[in-house]
């Protein structure tokens, strides 16, 4: 018998960690809807000169509108870069799905680097942000900057990723705050003033938040964690200004020369800050240091001024808002750090007339979203009693779409609804009998009205092209329509007149938005002021611009609320506040503006997109009607279009995109003989992702302990998705066994088929497997031990909650069931089940604190005709154990060789991690009370070498859990545990904890443990 160590299990996990990969493995390529849109449509594939981009072939004018205004963008970006080698074309996809994000996926393993993106958004948050909701080509550029960052690998992993396809990327480890910050940064620095750096909404909720802290701010507001920057988070509010000063400070090339260094890394991961130094001369946490003291010295002391009063603090970090002038009624849609999502009505005085939750939790609920940030176009009767909104929800594949609600103002309860598909809400008309909204249609946005009664809609506007239309306000008399749309400065007002025709109220982008009637002459609206976002009204016989607020920060959903006030959001620290002012003059030495009758001068023209459509849109002139034949705005260049085909099914499929082929010499310890040892691994898919393969293989010439496993995944009937797995293994290990040390030989054969998607939000999976194990003592031939197991299984999971970023969930319900059957179970003639159900709520926790929450479950065990010894009950640690008290009272016996096929049967008993109790059904109660104390503090590394430390709270908790099996034992403990919750590198969440157990039965001794968990 050789006494050579055994490497058969760990060297295969030891080359995987080092190549940072993990080995090649099946999953879904994309999201469950943005798959189903691809097995829906008919694809094409658009070739250009830096571009592969897959795209639905109807929407062939968005793609290439959104193909040259990337193509330009990624020419800047390489222009930028410091490596002038060439790089592989962007691969890019387009969905039709409601997908309401973009995201590049890096290159990581079975993965190859892509851009994901719809053609079209329905959020009003992302006009907020100064992007339109059609104008996917900003949105793109956006992401081309990551991407192309991304492509900056140099030296050795620029050498690994071409012989195996491609490991990992180095720029990945530059943290989160300077990928996103430095995307955001140019979103608004290529050709015109767009996105967040042109925003008055950003700039005004980031200086809120700086003004609160005196200018003092820490390394960890660059965490996405951070809820003082919620709902952004600090890797984009805090990430983008970081690196905005930076380029103001030290010059744009340095954030290239920093990326290209990176790039060049060994040792990637470790070190960035150091990298910082080797460039700026400082590292991450010195070059904040000075970003922190410019921000304190740049702050201005502003308060609100005399004629602003703060009616209602506190009405959460996120908020929108509207209001009756007939009544001076105000409703605020408002998710805080303590409040979950609510819908509040104030009356004129303030007092609240109700306050009703958003969020519903049982099955078969009438919406699944309930969070502010999604709605839009409250909008309120003329009597005052009903209100209107719409809400972006999630269908049945996982995308949204748009739906309209009614809501009784005078009770909160929401007496009606209408799927409306893609759009942003807008306003309910006088009568009541219609509701006008805008209507997103590829990359293209029109008014619609919807007549209530029947359901039927009537287009309002015949816009064609990449044109954005934000929320309209329809006249107090039903006529008229005053709506912002994003013309080439940015956003501004227009009025479509009884007649159809549509002409400027204003012209100089200075984020002229959300516009509301005081009467038929004047219109209530946001615009910028010296940076502010403030309100201002326009008086549309004469075009007078008038100023009404001088709100320190920022000002949010302006309406007019009778008696001669307007109410509206204020930003006011990390939260809104209500607030209300007089509609006149702020300043009455302020001469009125006159509303621009001409644009800025324009830029010299581009030539137009190759196949472009000509669309309406509106000329220079104010107070001129819309010419049919002019064409929206230029994307910025020419695309010259290489190729453009139908999608070939199969196409990149038998080339891999991950390739490891890995060989380890060693000498055995006896013989002295050299051996050699592999691995190899492939995986590759086609480019839509509906096929998938995975292969990996191992050897060692040494000793008899092949494996092989393959697995394959289909989409083709996505949602619906497929993965199936077949595998062998041998292995050897030295084991304790009638008083001696013996080989144990194991053989094993496993196969597997699943099916499986996701109902709204419930996965469903159904699957069969198929197990075959043999053991064998190699110096006892009569040892051999033969186990199989097969049969069908299904499972599902249904959840519905709400929650704080402080508190955790406060109200939630999950339930869950899977089962399954095996027949002549491990060698039998006996048929098993396997049914396991659980039901868990929670709670928030005691009054007034809002950091705190209680969590209440029972579970269920139940294998009819399984053996008495084999459901495993505790002896499972969560997490990874560091110090456990001894002398506990022993583990409990093992489970026998013949019922180990490869596949466990073990539930989690708290308070029981060091023993295991045997049964063959089990029912598991759990009680759990957490209070959180906020910590939200981080630095920019630790110890140098080391990404970011991030330390976000302590959390103290209480419990109590109680197992019986076979309804005869009974296994309880109590405790307590602190939990102190990291984050590393701003991805890598780890927590450290201490525990205290006291056990209740079986003579078990209270149980202290400390435990990291990953």
């Amino acid at each position: 018998m050789s006494t050579r160590r055994h490497w058969q299990g760990s060297w295969v996990l030891l080359a995987c960690l080092l190549l940072a990969s993990g080995c090649a493995s099946v999953a879904p390529r994309f999201s469950q809807e943005v798959q189903a849109s691809f097995a829906r449509d008919g694809m094409r594939k658009l070739t250009t000169r830096s571009l592969e981009l897959y795209y639905p072939e109807p929407l062939r004018p968005v793609a290439l509108r959104i193909a040259a205004r990337v193509e330009m963008c990624v020419d800047r970006l390489r222009d930028l870069s410091q490596s002038k080698r060439p790089r592989d074309k962007l691969l890019l996809y387009l969905t039709s799905a409601g997908f309401n994000n973009a995201y590049v996926v890096s290159d990581f393993a079975s993965v190859p680097q892509q851009m994901v993106m719809p053609t079209h958004m329905s959020l009003e948050l992302f006009h907020l942000m100064n992007l339109g909701a059609t104008e996917l080509g900003d949105v793109g550029c956006h992401e081309a900057v990551h991407y192309v960052q991304m492509q900056q690998v140099e030296e050795l992993w620029h050498g690994v990723n071409v012989i195996t396809g491609g490991i990992f990327q180095p720029n990945i480890f530059t943290e989160s705050w300077f990928l996103e910050g430095l995307a955001t940064y140019y979103e608004g620095h290529f050709d015109r003033e767009t996105g967040r750096p042109h925003s008055p909404v950003w700039r005004g909720w980031f200086e809120a938040a700086a003004h609160a802290r005196g200018g003092n701010l820490n390394p960890g507001h660059l965490s996405p964690e951070n809820r003082q920057m919620d709902p952004f988070g600090g890797n984009y509010l805090t990430g983008s200004h970081f690196v905005a000063w930076l380029a103001r400070t030290h010059g744009e090339q340095k954030l290239w020369r920093l990326v290209q260094e990176q790039g060049g890394s060994w040792l990637s991961p470790f070190g960035v800050t150091l990298r910082f130094r080797k460039i700026y001369g400082k590292t991450i946490g010195g070059l904040f240091d000075d970003f922190s003291q410019s921000v304190r010295q740049g702050l201005v002391p502003r308060e609100r001024p005399a004629s602003q009063v703060r009616q209602v603090p506190g009405v959460g970090y996120f908020s929108r808002m509207a209001s009756s002038p007939r009544d001076g009624a105000s409703v605020i849609l408002q998710v805080g750090r303590t409040e979950t999502p609510h819908l509040t009505v104030y009356e004129r005085d303030g007092k609240v007339r109700f306050s009703r939750r958003l969020t519903q939790l049982l099955p078969g609920r009438r919406w699944i979203s309930s969070d502010p940030s999604s709605m839009s176009g409250l909008s309120f009767t003329p009597d005052g009693a009903w209100l209107y909104l719409v809400a972006a929800d999630i269908d049945s594949q996982g995308a949204y779409f748009s739906r309209l609600w009614r809501v009784d103002a005078r009770t909160g309860d929401v007496v009606r609804t209408w799927d409306i598909q893609d759009g942003m809400g807008g306003s309910v008309t006088p009568d009541g009998a219609g509701y006008v909204f805008v209507e997103v249609k590829g990359d293209t946005a029109n008014l619609v009205r919807l007549e209530l009664a029947s359901g039927r809609t009537e287009p309002l506007t015949h816009f064609e092209g990449h044109l954005s239309l934000a929320p309209p306000s329809v006249s107090p008399d039903g006529s008229r329509m005053v709506f912002p749309m994003r013309g080439p400065q940015g956003w501004d007002l227009a009025l479509r007149d009884p007649s159809g025709d549509v002409r400027w109220l204003t012209r100089d982008g200075r984020f002229n938005y959300s516009p509301h009637w005081v009467d038929d002459g004047q219109v209530l609206f946001l615009r910028e002021h010296a940076g502010r976002l403030q309100a201002h009204t326009l008086t549309l016989a004469t075009g007078e611009i008038v100023r009404i607020t001088d709100a320190p920060h920022l000002v949010m959903d302006a309406h007019p609320v009778g008696n001669g006030q307007v109410a509206f959001l204020n930003r006011d620290g990390y939260d809104f506040s209500l607030d209300r002012a007089p509609l006149a003059p702020i300043d009455a030495s302020e001469p009125p503006t006159r509303a621009a009758l001409e644009p800025p001068p324009p830029a010299p023209p581009a030539p137009e997109a190759e196949d472009v459509p000509v669309a309406e849109a509106p000329p220079a002139p104010a107070l001129a009607t819309f010419p049919l034949s002019e064409p929206p705005p230029s994307p910025g260049q020419e695309v010259e279009v290489l190729a453009d085909r139908p999608y070939r099914p199969l196409e990149g499929l038998l080339i891999p995109e991950l390739r490891i082929p890995l060989v380890l010499a060693y000498r055995d310890e006896i013989s002295e003989e050299l051996h050699l040892t592999g691995l190899v691994s492939l995986a590759g898919q086609d480019r839509l992702g509906f096929h998938s393969y995975a292969l990996n293989a191992s050897f060692d010439t040494g000793r008899n302990t092949p494996s092989l496993v393959f697995s394959y995944g289909n989409a083709l009937l996505a949602p619906w998705y497929l993965l199936t797995s077949v595998g062998y293994a041998q292995t050897e290990e030295e084991q304790e066994f009638r008083n001696g040390t013996f080989t144990l030989d194991q053989k094993e054969l496993q196969a597997s088929l699943f099916v499986s998607r996701s109902f709204w939000t419930t996965p469903v999976s159904l699957g069969f497997i198929g197990l075959r194990r043999r053991y064998e003592y190699e110096e006892i031939p009569t040892s051999a031990v033969l186990t199989t197991l097969f049969g069908p299984s299904f499972a599902t999971a249904y959840f519905a909650g709400e929650g704080t970023s402080y508190g955790g969930t406060q109200r939630g319900l999950g339930l869950s069931l899977s089962g399954a059957v095996y027949p002549k179970s491990f060698g039998s003639e006996t048929t098993m089940g396997d049914v396991r159900v659980e039901a868990e709520t929670y709670l928030g926790g005691l009054p007034f604190l809002g950091r705190d929450n209680l969590t209440l479950s029972v579970a269920g065990r139940f294998l009819p005709g399984a053996p008495r010894e084999l459901l495993e009950v505790g002896g499972l640690a969560a997490g990874n154990t560091l110090y456990r008290s001894e002398e506990t009272g022993g583990q409990g016996p093992g489970i026998p060789l013949q019922y180990q096929p490869g596949l466990s049967f073990s539930e989690y008993l708290r308070g029981y991690e060091d023993y295991t109790i045997q049964a063959r059904h089990a029912v598991i109660g759990n009680a759990q009370y957490r209070y959180r104390v906020i910590i939200d503090h981080g630095w920019a590394s630790f110890l140098y070498l080391f990404p970011s430390l991030f330390v976000s709270q302590l959390e103290l908790e209480g419990f109590g859990a109680w197992a019986r099996t076979d309804a005869k034992a009974d296994f309880r403990s109590a405790g307590g545990a602190a939990r102190l919750r990291l984050t590393l590198g701003q991805t890598v969440p780890v927590s450290i904890y201490y525990q205290y157990a006291h056990r209740f039965d079986a003579n078990r001794q209270p149980l202290h443990f400390v435990g990291l968990g990953f």
